[in-house]
């Protein structure tokens, strides 16, 4: 069993470490009242993402899942509750990045889009200044 719940000032230092363990840079990631987190009824992290707004559209960052403790049940159920979060804030869209096309994300009806079609207020996004033409952008309706 593990409940999702938006992070507060209180987890900054272990949400940070969590993401830096993970290989990730910590530098531009959103404020810790933009992510959510997944953890056990003993309170361990399981995983975590950003959910940034911009208008009606949210685009996630830094997924990090702890892989000895994470199960498919487990992640699907939590990208799931991400998913009815930014429906529940009424939100139209998600956006997301990677490295590379991912099955996991078209399971969930993300597809890839090219980089024009990304709504004006993303843009400004350092996701998408730097490197943009590098990394594959996919967009989930919502409504």
């Amino acid at each position: 069993m593990f409940l999702v719940r938006k992070a507060t000032t209180e987890d900054v230092a272990a949400v940070w470490d969590f993401v830096k363990r993970s290989g990730l840079e910590v530098d531009g990631l959103p404020k810790i009242e933009s992510f959510l987190i997944a953890e056990s009824e003993e309170k361990e992290l399981l995983g975590v993402i950003a959910l940034e707004t911009f208008g009606n559209a949210g685009l996630l960052r830094a997924l990090v899942l702890n892989s000895s403790e994470s199960t498919s049940e487990r992640l699907l159920r939590f990208f799931d509750q991400v998913i009815q979060l930014a429906k529940k804030n009424e939100l139209d869209e998600l956006y997301l990045t990677s490295k590379e096309e991912s099955f996991f994300f078209q399971v969930f009806g993300f597809s890839t889009i090219p980089v024009e079609d990304i709504p004006t207020m993303l843009k400004t996004n350092e996701l998408f200044t730097n490197h943009s033409d590098q990394r594959v952008i996919m967009r989930k309706r919502l409504t």
